[in-house]
C-alpha cells in the first residue's frame, strides 16, 4: 500500500518566486485601475458622439476636444483626425489620449464611426 511517509515530499516554490508573483500580480492590477476609467470615459464620448450633428469639421473637432476633457480624456488636438468617405454620410473618427504613468506615458488610439454626420 501506498503509505504517507515513504512519499518523497514535494519541492517548495522558492519564496523569491512567489513574491516576484505577487509584485506581477500588483502592477497588472494597477494598470488595470488606471487604464479602465480611460476606457470607460472613451464609451461615454462614443454615446455622445453617436448623437451629436456638427456642421463641419472644425466644429466637430472643437466638440470632441471639449467633451473628452470633460470626460477627463486627454486627446491630443494633433492626433485628432476626422475622415470622411466619398458617398457616406457618416465621417470616422480617429483619436488619441494620452495616459501618463508614474514612469510611462500610454498613447491609446481609439476610432468610431458617427451615426449623425451631416
Amino acid at each position: 500500500m501506498n503509505d504517507p511517509e515513504d512519499r518523497s515530499p514535494s519541492n517548495p516554490v522558492p519564496a523569491w518566486r512567489i513574491a516576484a508573483a505577487v509584485i506581477v500580480l500588483t502592477a497588472l492590477g494597477l494598470m488595470g485601475a488606471v487604464l479602465a476609467p480611460v476606457y470607460w470615459h472613451n464609451l461615454e464620448l462614443e454615446k455622445f458622439l453617436h448623437q451629436v450633428q456638427p456642421a463641419s469639421d472644425e466644429v466637430l473637432r472643437q466638440t470632441i476636444i471639449d467633451k473628452g476633457r470633460s470626460l477627463g480624456l486627454d486627446i491630443v488636438p494633433d492626433n485628432l483626425q476626422i475622415r470622411r468617405s466619398p458617398g457616406a454620410s457618416r465621417p470616422d473618427v480617429h483619436y488619441v489620449v494620452r495616459v501618463n504613468l508614474p514612469l510611462y506615458t500610454v498613447d491609446l488610439h481609439f476610432s468610431t464611426t458617427m451615426s449623425g454626420g451631416l
